[in-house]
């Protein structure tokens, strides 16, 4: 995010308002200063945005803030006009905010109308709603600045947000305003999570989902028009969704995800605000959600639970795992074959088990021996002891799983080798337990067995006898026929 910041303000001014952005980040700033008030409250505002944005997000209504958000602005505008007509200040807030919620309610009733017509869709319904009504707050904003009107310059700013305009009274209500929302939070916390996980049990309990809803659309029209004047109509929704976008990649537990949503809503305008006020010409809104953004994506890759370079490492550490696992399996397979305990295994013996990558499989070797499973001997490679223990538990749990689908699930032999590759891994022990005991209550397997014959094995088997037993057959019809 510093990058981006930086790419947008002139090298001659650098210096300077990095200075002052550092100072005010780390509020060394008079505590009574315009810009210290304005910091506190778009500071609640992130932390309010993210608490009541998780409840937002897990019941799959983003979309819903995006067109309340586009729908206040022509109240802004309507307030405007009739503020400005009726003698008073045509941009206290306590007309303004009023206007921008109706207006906002009116476009998510329109929403919900168009969704009960036939073959219209809610995301279609959404785009319609969010961008007329948009369009609509365009043009009044238009007319009015060609109106004789005072006070009327700088109301664009509520399309992009400009924190720095707001006085200590506006700050004041934004920072009222986002603690009355989190307190209802609070209250309704069990009711809340309830509803977004399990709708048909809250109707179960008698509770209505409706009211519960309009509850949490009632907290983000709230949240949503104090949020105009700092963030913008535009960009209102990325401060409701982003933070617990991001706190989602960091665990599954609905109470850690409100806290780091808060957390992360409250750092974005600390930092968003913080460089509004050092860069004049760096609109807050943007700025805000630039810091967004930018803990999305640290989130999004170095997240422990979800992170994408989390991720890449796990599956890197378990194809090494699953390729180890394969060479091991080999080489106990040729030594079956030659029937030889300790067989020299040779890599073009190897290569004639299964395809390999030539590199792979030399890392994989290596990797072995360093683990002490194999050891080179004779120009080739041998298990050792502590290697035959791991070769036939590895073994053993592929055979099971063969066995159990020829047995069990009525597959033919030679089409489950593939299957067994692909879940051999990940079997845990209680599993194979299971499996044991399944296949030796079906008859199917003797426990005593250490390693089980290989099913493709047995079929070769009965296949050679039944051709032996067909040729027996065949040999006594003739010798029948000669005699007679």
């Amino acid at each position: 995010m510093m990058m981006i910041v930086a790419a947008m303000i002139p090298a001659s001014n650098s210096a300077d308002s990095w200075m002052q952005f550092w100072r005010v980040l780390t509020h060394q700033i008079p505590l009574d200063s315009n810009t210290a008030v304005v910091l506190r409250g778009t500071i609640l505002l992130g932390l309010a945005c993210g608490v009541v944005g998780t409840f937002l997000l897990l019941r799959r209504r983003s979309l819903m803030a995006d067109a309340l958000a586009h729908a206040a602005l022509p109240g802004v505008a309507g307030g405007f006009l009739l503020a400005s007509l009726s003698g008073a200040s045509g941009k206290s807030l306590a007309i303004l905010l009023p206007a921008a919620a109706l207006f906002g309610l009116l476009g998510v009733a329109c929403v919900h109308l168009l969704t009960r017509l036939p073959r219209v869709k809610e995301d279609a319904a959404i785009g319609v709603v969010l961008s007329v009504f948009f369009a609509i707050g365009i043009v009044l904003l238009s007319v009015i600045q060609r109106l004789p009107l005072a006070g009327k310059a700088g109301l664009d700013s509520f399309i992009f947000g400009q924190a720095a305009a707001m006085s200590r009274s506006d700050a004041t209500t934004i920072a009222i305003a986002s603690c009355i929302a989190v307190g209802v939070v609070a209250l309704t916390y069990k009711e809340l999570k309830v509803l977004c996980f399990d709708p048909g049990f809250v109707r179960g309990l008698g509770w209505s989902t409706l009211a519960l809803d309009g509850l949490l659309l009632a907290l983000i029209t709230t949240l949503t028009v104090i949020g105009l004047h700092a963030v913008g109509a535009i960009l209102m929704v990325a401060l409701l969704i982003i933070p617990p976008a991001a706190a989602r990649f960091w665990t599954h537990r609905l109470g850690v995800m409100i806290a780091l949503a808060a957390v992360f809503g409250a750092v974005a305008c600390h930092v968003g605000t913080a460089a509004s006020a050092a860069f004049p010409h760096l609109p807050t809104g943007p700025a805000i959600v630039i810091a967004c953004g930018s803990l999305f994506i640290v989130s999004m890759v170095v997240a422990p639970q979800r992170g994408f370079a989390v991720a890449l490492v796990q599956r890197w550490s378990m194809s090494r795992h699953i390729a180890r696992q394969h060479l091991l399996r080999a080489m106990y397979e040729h030594g079956e074959i030659v029937k030889q305990r300790d067989a020299v295994v040779t890599l073009a013996d190897l290569f004639k088990r299964r395809v390999w990558s030539p590199r792979l499989l030399q890392r994989s070797i290596k990797r072995s021996i360093r683990l002490g499973e194999i050891v080179a001997r004779n120009g080739g490679f041998a298990l050792s002891e502590q290697g035959r223990a791991v070769a036939e538990r590895i073994v053993r749990t592929h055979r099971l799983w063969e066995h159990f689908l020829t047995t069990q699930a009525d597959i033919a032999p030679s089409h489950v080798d593939r299957a067994a590759d692909d879940i051999e891994h990940v079997l845990s022990d209680e599993l194979v337990r299971d499996l044991e005991e399944e296949l030796h209550a079906a008859g199917a397997l003797e426990i005593s067995q250490p390693v089980p014959a290989s099913p493709h094995q047995l079929a070769n088997n009965r296949q050679r006898s039944e051709v032996v037993n067909q040729s027996a057959s065949s040999t006594t019809i003739n010798a029948d026929r000669s005699s007679s």
